[in-house]
């Protein structure tokens, strides 16, 4: 059994609800400068780490290896709505997994190995495939800005983004000395 009506009440009518004259909507409210953001972070494509060392693809027990990632240029977004904001990813440290150890270097490295470099102290052999599987992880510095007034606030730091590169094949030899005693 259903209840009744309220009375003067059609059925398409509800209590508490007052009817207006038709008309347009009112218009969506503008997005807000978080909204912008998420926005700009989901069309950032960072690029993935390209793992380098010297020397290349094979080095020796106890020599120095130089480490270094290529292919990780700073990252800005098209400017997005309308105060136009805009995020910018800039590579900065890296975290190394080299297989026998982690190393983390406070930046991108360089073939001459000055800021970044390892010497491996075990060799290679008796690993899958007789190398050391080795990545490099950037940590991406992102901030942003509006570049038209109407953003609040202005601009800022947001967390920092990781990309792993691939793993890469490195084989660690020992070298045998023969003394001739």
């Amino acid at each position: 059994m259903e209840p009744p009506s309220p009375e003067g009440l059609t059925p398409d009518q509800g209590v508490g609800v007052v009817p207006v004259d038709g008309g347009e909507p009112p218009a969506a409210a503008p997005p807000t400068t978080q909204d912008l953001l998420a926005q700009a972070m989901s069309s950032v494509q960072l690029p993935v780490p390209r793992v380098r060392t010297a020397p290349t693809n094979k080095t020796y027990v106890r020599m120095r290896t130089s480490l270094w990632v290529e292919g990780v240029n700073a990252v800005k977004t098209a400017p997005i709505g309308a105060p136009q904001l805009q995020a910018t990813a800039t590579p900065g440290s890296v975290d190394w997994d080299l297989g026998e150890k982690k190393l983390h270097c406070d930046d991108l490295g360089t073939k001459s190995g000055k800021t970044c470099h390892y010497v491996y102290q075990r060799s290679s052999a008796g690993q899958q495939g007789n190398s050391y599987k080795i990545t490099a992880t950037v940590q991406w510095r992102i901030t942003w800005k509006c570049l038209l007034p109407g953003c609040n606030p202005p601009g800022g730091d947001l967390p920092q983004q990781p990309t792993t590169s691939v793993p890469t094949p490195l084989t660690v030899s020992e070298i045998q000395t023969n003394t001739g005693q």
